[in-house]
């Protein structure tokens, strides 16, 4: 059994990443929200993540700030979670359940390899920087919500192509990805972090491509914990 996770919004509390520089250069989520529409109004950006990035770059920038892994990952050993995300993988890691882990996020690839769950994961797959010499450039690779479909492919490719999959995600940007998931057998698992979150739901789900509504909790004997405890004894 593989399950692949969406990150920000669904094992986190924030829909959108949060990532201390850009805090420490005074950009709270409203501001940083009303630059990323300004991008778009612009046309210089076609979605979210696209104007999100280009943002960050910006604000690095205006502030005389050069990326780097250091900066990008600031704060990543300190991100706040979900209820029970942690202890959650501790339970079902891959050496003694079979379960394997992949995280595909819009995120940076390298924050969510330094959080506390990168031990227990199997792979993460998440935007990256252009390197050369030590030293980290523009965007080499931006997870776009279509993109995390050939993501998933990925996997299952580097997973004998197994179509026993579980997606767990919690908003719009997991649209396609549901879809995919779904249409090759996978299950979908929504989860609900906000009062916005069933409005969400309802729209994903008209087709009927998600198989579970949950709450944003990891704990054990929650919702979500005794979900996978299930796909476990059916597996058996």
């Amino acid at each position: 059994m593989i399950i692949i996770y969406d990150f920000d919004g669904t094992l986190t509390p924030y829909s959108l990443p949060q990532y201390e520089i850009l805090k420490k250069c005074g950009y709270d989520d409203d501001r940083l929200m009303q630059k990323i529409k300004e991008e778009i109004q612009k046309g210089n950006a076609t979605e979210i993540y696209d104007a999100y990035y280009k943002c960050y770059i910006d604000i690095l920038s205006e502030n005389g700030i050069a990326i780097s892994k250091d900066i990008a990952c600031l704060g990543a050993n300190q991100v706040a979670f979900n209820s029970g995300v942690v202890d959650y993988f501790k339970r079902f890691q891959s050496q003694t359940t079979g379960i394997k882990h992949y995280i595909v996020t819009a995120g940076i690839k390298d924050y969510v390899e330094e959080t506390p769950i990168s031990n227990f994961i199997d792979g993460a797959y998440g935007v990256t920087f252009k390197q050369e010499n030590g030293k980290w450039g523009d965007i080499d690779f931006l997870l776009t919500d279509k993109e995390k479909v050939n993501v998933i492919k990925k996997v299952q490719n580097e997973n004998e192509g197994t179509n026993d999959i579980i997606y767990f995600g919690d908003g719009l940007t997991d649209h396609f990805a549901f879809e995919y998931v779904h249409s090759i057998g996978g299950k979908n698992v929504f989860v609900k972090t906000n009062e916005q979150s069933e409005i969400t739901y309802q729209k994903l789900n008209v087709n009927g491509i998600i198989d579970e509504c949950f709450d944003a909790d990891f704990r054990i004997h929650s919702d979500i914990d005794k979900y996978i405890c299930k796909q476990i004894i059916e597996q058996e």
